[in-house]
């Protein structure tokens, strides 16, 4: 076999047929003959190609592919992958190099690609060989799966890929740590010995597939449970009766919303992920802190507390063998209600998509206020974790593409939504079914409350009307509806979902500017 032809064998003994890409003439020697057994998914932006792979990759359960132009199609995708390394989202990113035989001379699209994408990548390689690239595919293949999961970087040379190549070992790697028994018995000592618990469910809950165990532990705790603040992904059923909202997210809002907590047990987050800087004492005296995480980099930066590193799955697992039922009633917790106007608030349409959405939705959300949607199902919530824009599209339409059996929505500002608007290209091509809403008002709103908190005044670039977003939909393919009546929201946007078919629907909204916290 050919080097391409290894490549494509090692791909599908991991099981991975589909790539994500924006393609170019570097990458054109590797996607020769390209095989039949596999789908090509094309971004029309290397953000939007990579965007597509981590929705894929979250729905999926494996690592996704993805091929990038070079070092300028790298570069332009780097937004992007900055925030798959925030995710933790497994993808082995591939990208085209200069034929090495006048690398020398520095020819056009020649780049240092393998350096500078190092520090939002685990692993970064370009062979020194082409017979060597399929087994530097294979080792990207296990690393991405190594917890902390995450991208790796393999850049393939254009030139040798025809030569023929030895085959490549299909080895077995363990990627699941658990945490030291002991520290877990100090958790569960402490916890039986607390007078008032607050449970945050992380992320790395609902990406190793616990959030029902995590429900029997907060049961068993008879604790509060909390998402942290702008959490990433949901891993906790909104609809509980324990569920008790979201920490806001800055140092002295936390304290004060933990203060009545003797005993706090962090499950895959940051100790705490901060933003913006609001001073006071990091957790209040009085207050333990525990935090279990699969990551040893998010132990080390923990802001207090004790941190335990290890599999977050098996360490709740641990923990219900280790702790009894306490005793105590279950609270209950009310959200508050929007008042109706014209325009609605984004409160008030946040409350009426809630009604609107049904509870095995999947959501991606670009907006920074959360939905109140009671969602119970996991793999149901995600938001970019980098806080960069661009991921809500691109990820809605990659996860429409890994599954079909459950709806798909992406909630999106006006301003969010150009960074990547080329995804309903994407979603009309491969037939990836997702309801895109936008929430209208013509300027970035989250920016001028910052500047607001700030009390800064005069910041140019915060507004920007003009935009057609009937045309931008219908110009990609996609069905499109603006709602000005806000009796109209819930039944127009249930009708769309029902529909079976990708649609844009745009919201004018209030542009009062809100705090920010």
């Amino acid at each position: 076999m050919s080097v391409r032809e290894r490549i494509f064998q090692v791909l599908r003994a991991r099981g991975i047929s589909v790539m994500f890409g924006n393609p170019g003439s570097t990458e054109e020697p590797f996607l020769e003959s390209f095989p039949r057994d596999f789908n090509y998914i094309l971004g029309l932006h290397e953000g939007a190609a990579v965007g597509m792979a981590v929705g894929y990759s979250f729905l999926s359960d494996k690592p996704s592919l993805v091929n990038l132009h070079t070092a300028a199609g790298t570069a332009n995708a780097m937004g992007a992958i900055v925030t798959a390394w925030h995710s933790q989202a497994p993808l082995i990113i591939t990208a085209g190099q200069q034929d090495r035989r006048m690398i020398r001379t520095e020819p056009l699209l020649w780049g240092r690609q393998e350096e500078f994408v190092k520090p939002y990548v685990k692993w970064s390689i370009e062979p020194h060989r082409s017979v060597d690239v399929p087994e530097a595919i294979e080792r990207s293949y296990h690393v991405a799966m190594a917890e902390p999961k995450g991208p790796v970087f393999v850049s393939i040379p254009m030139d040798g890929l025809g030569d023929e190549c030895p085959s490549v070992e299909i080895r077995s790697v363990s990627n699941t740590t658990a945490p030291v028994s002991q520290a877990m018995e100090e958790i569960a000592q402490a916890l039986s010995k607390a007078n008032k618990i607050a449970v945050i469910a992380g992320e790395q809950v609902d990406a190793s597939g616990s959030t029902a165990d995590l429900v029997k532990l907060a049961e068993l705790l008879r604790s509060h449970v909390f998402l942290p603040p702008i959490a990433y992904r949901w891993s906790f059923p909104t609809n509980h009766e324990l569920f008790s909202g979201h920490l806001p997210p800055a140092i002295k809002p936390i304290s004060d919303m933990l203060a009545p907590y003797d005993t706090v047990l962090v499950i895959g987050s940051s100790v705490f992920p901060y933003y913006p800087y609001v001073p006071g004492p990091v957790i209040r005296e009085g207050t333990r802190v525990f935090q279990i995480t699969n990551d040893p980099m998010m132990a080390s930066r923990a802001a207090t507390g004790t941190s335990v590193i290890g599999n977050v799955s098996l360490g709740i697992k641990q923990l219900l063998n280790l702790v009894k039922q306490r005793e105590g009633s279950l609270p209950h917790h009310k959200a508050s209600q929007a008042n109706r106007s014209i325009p609605p608030s984004a409160e008030y349409v946040r409350e009426r998509l809630a009604e609107a959405i049904p509870p095995n939705a999947i959501i991606f959300d670009e907006q920074v206020t959360p939905i109140s949607v009671r969602l119970a199902e996991s793999k149901c919530y995600f938001k970019p974790a980098s806080g960069g824009l661009g991921f809500a599209m691109p990820a809605a339409v990659g996860a429409a593409i890994a599954q079909t059996e459950r709806p798909v929505i992406c909630i999106e500002g006006d301003g969010s939504a150009q960074y990547s608007i080329q995804s309903l290209w994407s979603a009309t091509r491969y037939h990836a079914i997702v309801t895109f809403i936008v929430l209208s008002n013509n300027e970035y709103g989250i920016l001028k409350s910052f500047g607001m908190f700030l009390h800064q005044e005069g910041l140019p670039g915060m507004d920007i009307p003009g935009i057609d977003f009937e045309g931008l939909a219908k110009g990609y393919g996609v069905d499109f509806k603006r709602i000005v009546d806000p009796d109209q929201i819930t039944s127009s946007v249930r009708s769309a979902i029902q529909s079976h078919k990708s649609s844009l629907i745009e919201i004018p909204i209030d542009p009062t500017v809100m705090p920010l916290l």
